[in-house]
């Protein structure tokens, strides 16, 4: 590759990653150009990954699926480095995360199995951690019943009111959308009017000026308004997205205890 690699640089990039795509993405396109130092940026991101913040391992755990998915086609480097640290990373978060973290781990070991990232020894990663999750869920069936229910609850009331926020009264995005392209096209017209001199000391004495502040003035709100529109369908889509998420893992997870049950009982006699 052209530029050299510097442990540092990545120790400073994966610093500053967070959870969204675009930061996933750029730090995973550059640890793919350094390819041929797969071994030094995957004993890196260990080491950052067992020393970061707890609420940042998820990051790292997108990080690196990112790099799985994305190299395999230029080869297999990174697979072979990311398997020998891997199932401590995943181990960790399972034991110790948040409930949203655990799914999210969990969700990408089924990813990986069903992919065949690590080829035969997907399955037996998947055995190992999810089946033992599974085992100790099962234990404790009671308890996590209750959170289960809990946080299911908890899921709906975010998704429930983040769409009370989108649809209620508050702001009208047609009514927004509309005042922004009358001033856009007030704007426009103004312009054509003046030809586009608004320097022009002629339009002191008129209402042309006065005219272009008031749109302006308009656009400005308008802008204002539609970000914080942006902002309420960006909660709801977050909430919504770790509900999916959620489902999925119960999905899987009641898909593998059907196997782990039909398995036992055999064919029927």
């Amino acid at each position: 590759m052209g530029s050299t690699f510097n442990p540092q640089i990545l120790v400073e990039k994966l610093a500053k990653l967070n959870n969204s795509q675009q930061s996933i993405e750029t730090l995973s396109h550059w640890c793919i150009f350094h390819m041929n130092k797969a071994k030094q940026v995957v004993e890196t991101w260990d080491r950052q990954f067992h020393c970061s913040p707890r609420e940042q391992r998820l990051a790292f755990l997108y990080l690196a699926n990112d790099i799985l998915q994305n190299s395999r086609r230029k080869g297999s480097e990174f697979v072979g480095e990311f398997w020998k640290v891997l199932p401590d990373a995943l181990r960790y978060v399972i034991e110790n995360g948040d409930e949203f973290g655990r799914n999210a781990a969990l969700r990408l070991i089924s990813i990986w199995e069903e992919r065949k990232v690590f080829g035969s020894r997907g399955q037996i990663l998947k055995e190992e951690l999810v089946g033992r999750h599974l085992e100790n869920s099962s234990r404790n069936g009671k308890h996590l019943g209750f959170k289960l229910k809990h946080s299911s609850g908890n899921a709906l009331e975010k998704i429930v009111s983040a769409y009370q926020v989108v649809y209620g009264d508050q702001l009208d995005e047609d009514a927004i959308l509309s005042k922004c392209r009358n001033a856009i096209s007030n704007v426009e017209k103004v312009d054509k009017e003046i030809g586009g001199d608004t320097s022009s000391g002629q339009l002191n004495g008129s209402g042309f000026v006065e005219e272009l502040q008031g749109q302006h003035t308009i656009l400005r709100d308008c802008i204002e308004q539609l970000r914080a529109v942006e902002s309420s369908r960006a909660n709801l889509v977050s909430h919504l997205r770790e509900a999916l998420q959620e489902q999925e893992f119960k999905l899987d997870q009641v898909r593998n205890q059907l196997q782990c049950y039909q398995n036992q009982s055999g064919p029927a006699s």
